[in-house]
């Protein structure tokens, strides 16, 4: 009777909520909080114990584990069991898993006899199982053990802490921190394919894992909660909390289906956390019609609140929040798609959980609130990835927990190297790409290579998209623009000059198209141009207005800063350079009357310099030799003492 009464009343809690609580539309407001989103992730797991190459697990593939565990929030500690149903990937007969050596192995149960395990590291442990499994054979282990986590600076994987005089508990394993609480695999080879989390705790308080509510059943004293997820879930995404927590429901509208959005929330704060995050069903919506249905539709979503004046972490169908901004929400709620349904395989490519996340707020911001903090979003955003000449997307280095989180880099640049592929592809294409891509059945609650994100991209544009990447993703830095712009009055002609230079050298030229917008009075017109070199020119015709200003890259397209952008209004410089003849074939001359002339470079049509030379003449004419270039069109930059000065030529054979 004590168990059923234990969870009528849970039950009867949120009914209650849901008839006294009417939830109203708030206004969005903005913030930034990337940084703290990034510096929590840090936070986690600051010491690394172990290589991120793990050996832990290699020869069976986890399907479904079974965790019990007995906690009390104000003591730092954990004893229990997990059971582990795996597969044999090849013939075996020891288990090599992660468990940190502070923490005490009991026993473990294989086949209902007792067998041995040793540490054979200070985290790795090997049980002999003491019989050949063959390969392919379903088999199952289980590991009784206990302990006090280590405690790690700031959020670590294990922690405690009061809030309002009561205790709190909660883990947070992303990336390698899984093995500081439980044994396991710890990698990003296998996701277990099913779970069952039985938490037990005193009765004051309440546990919250992952997936639907099961029962709540009193034992004297205690209180076990049985939470049931029927989807794969990566090692660093399994979680509990348990606090005094209260539970106010919400729900979102997804098609002809209904999902329930269950929050676990300090009583404290619970007033204030059900009024600012109101429009969480309407985030969920958004994400769920741009991007895929929502992956974990036959349970729910929601949120268990940890610490304080913290970010969160996307525990899968349960998001940790130690703050509510708009923009941490929807970064947590967006893994769903990018990191929990499709998990990245390496973190040399955070990107593919932080980058796109990042880009998810972006996207709320664009569609939400009447798209009124989108253009700040993007003005955020860049001013972050501008801050620094240099750096990469990809992370070459993983042994350092700051590099893969860094905010800058995996999480505001990840985040623009998706809104320039946009740019470059348009939005339906884009977005087919991103649909394409999470409905992948090779990839779905799979795990994710930058290539084969890449190849999704690539197979909706029909364009090779290797020189991007390696311009903006692997690349370092940006470019810097210089902008000239020349009206024609003879020939009622714009002349564009789009000169470059790049803030770091792993990128010789930064190939993108830019936009350059005209303004007269009430009138305005773009021109688009595909620079492929500095000093490149474009002409079009002229406007039909008096231009007044000019603006590069208005709609905030690209990661760039604008050196100068200059306007003006003359005879063309082109007139001022006679080059014949034109085609020429084994030879060109150049003149310009009345010059010094100091400097010659020629470019072929990819930007490649094919001649350069440094010369002190004066009003005279200058040969250059032609008969080895290649037919086709050319480009040539003359400095002078005061000015510089280009043309075009044609060589024909």
């Amino acid at each position: 009777m004590n168990r059923f009464l234990a969870y009528l009343a849970f039950v009867l809690n949120i009914l209650l909520f849901m008839l006294a609580k009417q939830t109203f539309a708030q206004p969005l407001f903005f913030e930034d909080n990337t940084d703290l989103i990034a510096k929590t992730a840090m936070m986690r797991y600051q010491r690394m114990n172990q290589p991120n190459d793990s050996r832990a697990g290699l020869n069976i593939d986890i399907v479904y584990t079974r965790f019990e565990w007995d906690v009390d929030p104000s003591v730092r500690y954990i004893s229990g069991n997990v059971l582990h149903h795996f597969k044999a990937i090849e013939n075996l007969e020891s288990i090599l898993l992660e468990l940190n050596d502070n923490m005490v192995i009991d026993s473990v149960i294989f086949r209902n006899r007792q067998v041995e395990c040793n540490f054979v590291s200070n985290h790795e442990f090997v049980i002999n199982l003491e019989v050949l499994v063959e390969a392919g054979r379903m088999d199952s282990v289980r590991i009784y053990y206990q302990g006090e986590p280590i405690q790690n600076s700031g959020f670590g994987s294990f922690e405690i802490k009061e809030h309002n005089g009561v205790p709190a508990m909660w883990t947070l394993s992303e990336p390698f921190g899984a093995k500081d609480w439980w044994p396991g695999k710890n990698d990003l080879t296998d996701k277990i394919d099913s779970i069952d989390v039985y938490i037990r705790c005193p009765l004051p308080y309440n546990g919250v894992s992952h997936g639907l509510l099961q029962s709540v059943i009193e034992e004297g004293d205690k209180k076990v909660t049985h939470f049931r997820h029927r989807y794969p879930i990566a090692s660093y995404l399994v979680a509990f909390a348990v606090s005094n927590y209260v539970i106010f429901p919400q729900q979102a509208i997804l098609g002809h289906d209904t999902l329930p959005i269950i929050n676990y929330v300090y009583p404290e704060d619970s007033a204030f956390i059900a009024e600012v995050s109101a429009n969480t069903p309407e985030m969920i919506q958004l994400f769920d019609t741009l991007f895929a249905p929502y992956p974990f539709k036959n349970e729910l979503y929601g949120h268990a609140q940890f610490g304080r004046n913290g970010g969160g972490m996307e525990h899968q169908t349960v998001s940790f929040m130690a703050s509510w901004a708009h923009d941490i929400r929807a970064h947590e709620l967006a893994h769903s798609w990018f990191g929990n349904m499709i998990t990245l395989s390496t973190w040399h490519d955070i990107w593919i959980n932080e980058g796109f996340a990042t880009y998810a707020n972006g996207l709320s911001f664009e569609n939400m609130g009447d798209g009124y903090w989108w253009p700040i979003w993007k003005n955020v955003t860049l001013n972050a990835i501008l801050s620094a000449p240099d750096g990469s997307v990809y992370v070459a280095d993983t042994t350092s927990i700051s590099r893969i989180f860094d905010s800058r880099l995996s999480y505001h640049k990840g985040a623009y190297v998706l809104h320039m592929l946009r740019w470059l592809m348009g939005d339906q294409a884009f977005f087919s790409a991103l649909r394409n891509y999470l409905n992948d059945p090779e990839l779905k609650y799979r795990f994710a290579t930058f290539e084969d994100v890449k190849t999704h991209f690539e197979k909706i544009s029909e364009t090779n998209l290797d020189s991007f990447f390696d311009q903006w993703y692997y690349g370092e830095g940006y470019p810097v623009y210089g902008i000239d712009i020349l009206k024609i009055v003879q020939t009622d002609e714009l002349l564009i000059t789009i000169n470059q230079e790049q803030t770091h050298s792993s990128v010789a030229f930064f190939d993108i198209p830019v936009e350059i917008k005209l303004y007269g009075g009430e009138q305005e017109k773009s021109f688009l141009c595909r620079p492929t070199f500095s000093g490149e020119q474009f002409r079009f015709p002229a406007p039909n207005f008096h231009i007044d200003s000019a603006k590069f890259d208005p709609d905030k397209w690209v990661i760039a800063k604008l050196s100068y952008i200059s306007l003006k209004v003359d005879e063309p410089q082109l007139d001022k350079l006679t080059i014949f003849p034109i085609p020429a074939i084994d030879k060109v001359v150049l003149f310009i009357p009345d010059k010094r002339l100091e400097h010659i470079c020629v470019f072929d049509v990819t930007g490649h310099e094919v001649f350069s030379a440094n010369i002190d003449i004066f009003n005279q004419e200058y040969e250059i030799v032609t008969e080895n270039f290649l037919p086709g069109v050319y480009f040539c930059k003359v400095k002078t003492d005061k000015e510089v000065f280009y043309a075009r030529f044609i060589i024909s054979k």
